[in-house]
């Protein structure tokens, strides 16, 4: 069936009447916990009524024990886990025995266990994080919450402010000296990026110039051999680069040479290159010693391993 406005409108209700949302990201750690909950939620979760109450039946599933009172996932902490899915999946002691395959395959599997232990180290960094951030806007709220029950007092009740009071002041919050240096914090690193952006621009330019550059003439006989090469040697060419702009002017190009051009725009995307030569981020590296490290570091690894 094809989709309407009403077919589209309908499924982007739900997100606002946007398009093109992303689902939310699934949680790596959903089962069992990695940090305790905070005091304040768990003071707020022991007010909560939580259950099935006395004189109820629990109701029976095949499979499933259901209990009377909601059971507390268990805190399982990213070292314990590690741990245990590292030796399920530890290597065999006797790599030198398999065969080349099994022995690819444990190679494989092993870089698969590195990079699981990297990113569950990276998760459970980003969810401290996030924990450390919520138990401060906690507190934060808590204090807020405290400061407008002192203002919202009896004696603030009975004492009226008046329009002077309100003119005497200021009319905008000054910042707290923390903010004021978040705030410039924030301003050097705009204009650093801005800066890495405009070099990063000029460098790109400066690259394409020095690849273009191949193609220039600049001696006497190299334009002898340009003029040759082009009015004597590629005369069927030049033919038919006549005829292609010919059949441009007239409507009747195809579309090939603009999938080529649009292949060849692609793979220079992907891989980084101008042209099909390399980039500006293979010649930093290369520049830097990057990718020579990182081929000494493989080259080892594959020796090791062996």
């Amino acid at each position: 069936m094809r989709s309407t406005a009403v077919n589209l409108s309908k499924k982007t209700l739900k997100h606002g009447g946007k398009s093109g949302v992303l689902p939310e990201v699934r949680p790596i750690f959903k089962r069992n916990p990695i940090l305790p909950p905070l005091e304040q939620e768990s003071a707020k979760e022991a007010n909560i009524e939580q259950g099935y109450a006395e004189g109820v039946p629990v109701p029976k599933r095949k499979g499933f024990k259901i209990t009377r009172q909601p059971k507390k996932a268990e805190v399982v902490p990213v070292e314990q886990r590690l741990k245990k899915i590292l030796e399920y999946n530890a290597p065999p002691q006797n790599m030198n025995e398999l065969s080349p395959k099994e022995r690819w395959e444990a190679q494989k599997k092993q870089i698969r266990m590195e990079h699981l232990k990297d990113a569950y180290l990276t998760e459970s960094k980003r969810i401290e994080k996030l924990e450390l951030l919520k138990a401060q806007k906690i507190e934060a709220d808590a204090k807020l919450a405290e400061e407008q029950v002192y203002e919202e007092s009896e004696a603030t009740k009975l004492t009226l402010p008046t329009i002077d009071s309100y003119l005497k002041g200021s009319l905008m919050r000054h910042r707290t000296p923390e903010e004021k240096a978040i705030v410039e914090e924030q301003r050097i690193l705009n204009r650093k990026t801005m800066e890495l952006q405009v070099k990063e621009a000029k460098a790109n330019e400066l690259l394409e110039l020095y690849h273009a550059a191949e193609n220039f003439i600049t001696t006497p006989e190299e334009l002898d051999a340009a003029i040759t090469d082009a009015f004597e040697n590629k005369i069927g060419r030049f033919e038919s680069s006549e005829r292609l702009a010919e059949d441009k002017l007239f409507g009747y190009f195809t579309s090939f040479s603009d999938s080529r051009a649009n292949e060849r725009l692609v793979r220079d995307v992907v891989f980084g290159e101008i042209n099909g030569k390399p980039g500006l981020a293979t010649v930093t590296d290369t520049l830097s010693g990057e990718t020579e490290k990182y081929s000494r570091a493989a080259e080892s690894k594959l020796n090791n391993r062996s």
